[in-house]
């Protein structure tokens, strides 16, 4: 193996991520792609890198210049670091430090396979399929997928010669393959020898993410499980069992990596395969057919939220529920579906802020027999958002269940065209007695090995903890919080809140020039964001000083003001010109331009980094905008120089790992603050 330097590019939002080359080069399920007018030296070198690698190994990478059209997936990510490496087998594109096991090695033929069979698609395609079928996917991606159905069909029957194959099959998903045309005999032949193959690829799911952009599968929450991932599952899933469940069920199959497994692990269970796209589970009916199982899976065209609460609960079988159900965020969940999730979970999702998967979880929860077993692959989001206090408090109360988290780094891609820290859930058996709530540390080296540490081993005898984050779980904490001097909570000494929502930035928040007609009580200081401060502390000289730079540095305060004066009247009109009064903020004050009123904060503090957070003395007293966290001490005497030690404290590494410990960690590598975790915060007191 041969390993190049790593080479950082940015996103044009209008030529698609930027890689040396001119024209694409297919990794994992993405298309990467630059204009050749675009490339930059250091993609020439990228592109010298990558052909003379390519020229020692004897393999073509296959960079050409792809069909425009919303059918190839483009990468999205905002900036995206690439190793490039030659392989014997193939190539393959991973970001920094991602961990191996995640990365698909894509073989030459798996792609040369799958781009034949989606241009098929697209020669042969005609009417689309309904929007309803695959919601998310655009026209065009409906109308090659309507004829992907014909490769699922071609694959059954040349598969088995029984004439009930498509009774078993849903109505939907049936009529969908019979009635589209059928695929050459090669390409078919080939498709079966790469499901056969059951190798690293799975071209099922590659045909699918090649047809299907990212960002439209997003709606499904489709994101394929690797095969290292899913065996990894099924092996620390097995320790649980006692013994073969009865029944298996694959929420949100896809197109079935979780159900091969089954039908290879457990072959005299039951299986039962629900997903609500027509298109995966035609496609699992026909890896199903391909494979020739004795046992075949009863194939359930619906949704898992409606169907799992129909389950009859029955104390002399055992069901394991595994799979990786959807990750779809609750924004892109319409009505009816909130209704129907909201149903199935009660009272373990209370609020809408709950996205897909974690109401699969609490749905499944919420049925759990005594001899059921619980596998998922979900975001890591939930062990630590309010949203899901309620799931946690659930699986803190099942003390005869082991309850194991297995959490993989923030920065392992497990599933590349997703950005989503991931973690895996296993609840157990009933038991007789207590078990513990067990985290784990999930790694992998360059050996493809995982490396799994347990980083926690918890009797739950106490109340449950306010996250299941590893901190929170081993009782473990900063090196400041473990120091002999005296401790408190941030909220016993101070205040913590988000600064203040104007509800339009651009009209309340105002330069130099433009207060410079308006009568002195009608605006005060203020500070839109912590990067404009030069300094370290807000002084009233570095207030000024962000005046002459042009920053919006006042906030109008207008609603004790006497609108007759002629610039106050002047500034209200403008407001109302450019619809200021129709903002959602807005039109629920009276007046709509009465900004809330705040005490001043003596500190502020950002609340993201992907380093240290910035934290500020507020000497000018200025009044923060929503970007911006500010701390306020409750006891005002001698108030600058307590807030002075408070500061240096939170600044200094101490204080700056304790800030860290109690942020949330999104994927991308940012680390971010909330409101009340802040004010929970244990600092040294004097």
């Amino acid at each position: 193996m041969a390993d190049f330097p790593r080479l950082r590019y940015r996103r044009s939002p209008r030529r698609g991520a930027v890689l040396a080359g001119g024209g694409r080069l297919h990794g994992l399920d993405s298309v990467i792609e630059t204009p050749p007018q675009t490339r930059s030296p250091t993609a020439r070198l990228a592109l010298s890198l990558l052909q003379s690698t390519t020229s020692r190994s004897g393999r073509t990478p296959g960079v050409q210049t792809p069909p425009s059209g919303d059918g190839e997936h483009h990468t999205r990510y905002s900036q995206l670091v690439v190793d490039i490496t030659g392989l014997r087998s193939g190539w393959v594109i991973t970001q920094p430090n991602a961990q191996h096991d995640a990365a698909k090695l894509l073989h030459p033929d798996d792609l040369r396979l799958s781009r034949e069979i989606v241009s098929w698609c697209h020669r042969v395609a005609g009417d689309p399929l309904p929007p309803s079928a695959v919601p998310g996917a655009t026209l065009r991606q409906r109308r090659v997928l309507a004829s992907l159905g014909g490769l699922a069909a071609a694959l059954t029957e040349a598969a088995t010669l029984d004439t009930n194959t498509w009774d078993r099959w849903p109505h939907a998903v049936a009529s969908w393959a019979k009635s589209a045309p059928r695929p050459p005999l090669p390409l078919v032949e080939r498709a079966r020898a790469a499901i056969e193959a059951r190798g690293q690829t799975d071209i099922l799911a590659q045909l699918y993410e090649r047809i299907v952009a990212g960002p439209n599968r997003r709606h499904l929450g489709t994101f394929f499980t690797p095969p290292a991932v899913l065996d990894y599952m099924i092996k620390r899933t097995k320790q649980v069992l006692s013994d073969e469940p009865n029944v298996v069920i694959d929420p949100g199959a896809g197109v079935g990596a979780f159900t091969e497994g089954a039908l290879h692990h457990w072959p005299t269970s039951q299986i039962n395969a629900v997903d609500v796209n027509i298109v995966t589970l035609g496609l699992l009916a026909a890896r199903c057919a391909v494979l020739n199982s004795p046992n075949q899976p009863t194939f359930i065209h619906g949704d898992y939220l409606e169907w799992v609460t129909k389950i009859e609960s029955d104390s002399l079988k055992s069901k394991l529920i595994i799979g990786n159900p959807p990750y779809t965020r609750h924004q892109l969940l319409d009505r009816k579906t909130k209704e129907v999730a909201h149903a199935a979970s009660g009272p373990l999702c209370p609020n809408g802020q709950a996205g897909l998967s974690t109401h699969f979880l609490a749905a499944t929860l919420r049925v759990l027999g005594p001899r059921d077993t619980i596998c998922f692959l979900l975001p890591a989001n939930w062990l630590e958002t309010r949203y899901a206090r309620e799931v946690r408090k659930h699986l803190w109360e099942l003390r005869n269940r082991a309850v194991q988290i297995h959490a993989f780094p923030h920065e392992a891609v497990i599933f590349p065209s997703a950005q989503v820290s991931a973690m895996i859930i296993i609840v157990g058996p009933e038991t007789g007695k207590s078990q513990n709530l067990s985290y784990f540390s999930v790694t992998q080296g360059k050996d493809l090995n995982f490396q799994v540490t347990r980083l926690a081993h918890t009797q739950r005898k106490v109340i449950c903890p306010a996250t299941f984050t590893v901190q929170a779980l081993s009782g473990t904490s900063t090196s400041s919080q473990k120091s002999d001097a005296p401790q408190t909570p941030l909220s016993s000494i101070a205040v913590v809140r988000r600064g203040v929502a104007t509800g339009d930035n651009e009209f309340f928040l105002r330069r130099d020039s433009e207060v410079a007609d308006l009568p002195e009580e009608s605006y005060v200081p203020a500070l839109p964001t912590l990067r404009n401060v030069p300094e370290q502390d807000l002084t009233p000289t570095a207030h000024r000083l962000l005046g002459v730079s042009g920053v919006r540095r006042w906030l109008l305060r207008l609603d004790n003001i006497h609108t007759e004066n002629e610039a106050v009247q002047a500034l209200i009109g403008e407001g109302k010109r450019k619809g200021t009064p129709d903002r959602y903020l807005c039109r629920t004050r009276t007046p709509w331009y009465a900004v809330e009123r705040t005490p001043i904060p003596d500190i502020l503090i950002a609340p993201m980094t992907k380093t240290r957070f910035r934290v500020v003395q507020n000497l000018a007293g200025a009044t923060p905008t929503n970007s911006i966290y500010g701390i306020t001490l409750i006891r005002r005497t001698d108030a600058v120089e307590s807030a002075r030690e408070l500061v240096e404290w939170l600044r200094c590494d101490d204080g700056q790992q304790a800030l860290l410990s109690i942020a949330r960690r999104h994927s991308d590598g940012l680390f971010k603050l909330e409101p009340r975790a802040l004010a929970n915060l244990n600092v040294p007191i004097q």
